[in-house]
């Protein structure tokens, strides 16, 4: 699905996304990645939303968001009340969607000038 936001400044926007890839600007990232208005870390390590520890989501910390948006691959899946709570308890917004969901989100906070991370899982072993 190809997703449209005119691009300010430097700012990363979502160009596309799909079930093996998602476009960041010109930059097609195939594996699951972090991004930010300002920063994009193309490989983030997980393949699937089973794999999340407290850890992953307390590193996206470091990147200062008000808002973190998980993308869980193609299906919607909850995490644990306790990694929800740890996040919140710090003053920063979560929100848990499918990949898409997370990437058209990302895209309409950027466009408000949010400070939004998206932590976006594309899942390597699709059926």
């Amino acid at each position: 699905m190809k997703l449209h936001l005119q691009q300010t400044g430097t700012s990363n926007v979502i160009r596309a996304c799909e079930r093996s890839m998602v476009k960041i600007n010109d930059a097609v990232c195939t594996s699951s990645l972090i991004v930010t208005p300002d920063k994009l870390d193309p490989d983030w390590g997980i393949t699937h939303a089973s794999q999340l520890e407290l850890e992953h989501l307390e590193q996206l910390l470091d990147y200062q968001p008000d808002i973190i948006l998980l993308g869980t691959g193609n299906k919607h899946l909850l995490l644990e009340p306790r990694m929800m709570m740890s996040i919140m308890q710090k003053g920063i917004g979560i929100e848990v969607m499918t990949t898409d969901a997370a990437c058209r989100t990302y895209n309409v906070l950027l466009g408000e000038d949010r400070a939004v991370l998206a932590a976006l899982i594309i899942e390597e072993n699709e059926a």
